[in-house]
């Protein structure tokens, strides 16, 4: 049993089996802590700023005279990326007064925005009531859209995801996660977007804390690749720190950061337990290859504890996926 649990640890650290995916040389020359970073297809890792339609203002809450914004040229960071989903994984009521009342921020309709918050309660904020409610009233109408028609009324949405542990239910009732249950909380945002990738491959996320360097929002993002590409930890990281070298690293010594780190552990094997359990769904028919548009029919595994090459990584543990 200690040696099983040994071996466990050892996948789940994995330092020797880190698929190259540098960035590239004009992504190193040319990176802007400011902006947003694509780590993987389709998903993006930034600071609040990345949300502005005038690139050159650095005061987010500052209305510059109209001449000024001239050269923003229109400018549109979530439109011009297709970005259908935002998660912050900040502060709740910092980030809602800025997209309520920033006049630099504009969120078209269609967009679902969730704010990730474990610690929040809203008792404890009544100078933030009015945001919040209008903040939930709003944005519960579109995540109830995007789940009908992405999830409840789609009869082949099981056929699609992988369970939940405990058999918990993909139902998101507010568009604040909050509370203690953070690996659940990581269960349900990473089933709900992975199914809506796969509905529209197209559909782009973007994951945002103050700085964009926050451990909340780098542990989402380490959960996605987690649970996409079947990196461990210390491999997420990694190359989440190749795209955006401005992270911080996640501390055992900080309490937050550890119960971050405890929960991607336990997301991690639970995970891969849940699809142990049914490896055919789903996966077995996925032939797209990541970053080409080409179709790959390559079968060979690598396993959790084998060399991959190149930029190829695993896929549900039966395909690979391309990581441009």
């Amino acid at each position: 049993m200690f040696q099983q649990q040994q071996q466990q640890e050892e996948n789940y650290l994995q330092p020797h089996n880190f698929h190259n995916c540098n960035a590239t040389l004009n992504e190193s020359m040319f990176f802007n802590p400011d902006t947003a970073q694509e780590i993987c297809p389709g998903i993006w890792l930034g600071p609040y700023t990345s949300l502005l339609t005038t690139p050159q203002v650095t005061n987010l809450r500052y209305a510059p005279p109209p001449q000024s914004q001239s050269a923003g040229g229109g400018y549109n960071f979530i439109s011009n990326n297709n970005i259908k989903i935002i998660v912050n994984c900040g502060s709740t009521l910092e980030f809602l007064d800025l997209i309520e009342n920033s006049p630099h921020i504009s969120i078209s309709s269609d967009v679902l925005v969730l704010s990730l918050d474990p610690s929040f309660d809203a008792s404890m904020s009544p100078q933030g009531n009015e945001l919040i409610q209008r903040f939930t009233r709003d944005y519960s109408k579109i995540l109830q859209n995007y789940m009908n028609s992405f999830y409840f009324n789609n009869p082949n949405a099981n056929n699609l995801i992988h369970n939940l542990p405990s058999n918990h239910n993909l139902s998101i009732d507010s568009p604040i996660l909050n509370g203690s249950n953070l690996k659940l909380q990581f269960f349900k945002l990473i089933r709900l977007i992975s199914l809506f990738k796969l509905i529209n491959y197209d559909l782009q996320c973007l994951f945002v804390s103050e700085d964009g360097n926050g451990s909340l929002s780098t542990g989402l993002t380490i959960a996605y690749l987690m649970d996409c590409y079947r990196y461990n930890f210390q491999n997420s990281f990694k190359l989440i720190h190749e795209r955006r070298s401005t992270i911080r690293q996640l501390q055992l010594n900080f309490y937050d950061d550890l119960l971050i780190i405890e929960n991607l552990k336990k997301f991690y094997w639970e995970n891969i337990e849940l699809k142990g359990k049914n490896p055919n769904l789903l996966m077995n028919g996925f032939k797209r290859s990541m970053g080409s548009g080409n179709e790959s029919g390559s079968t060979s595994v690598d396993d959790e504890n084998g060399g991959g090459g190149g930029d190829e990584i695993m896929v549900g543990g039966d395909r690979k996926r391309k990581l441009h």
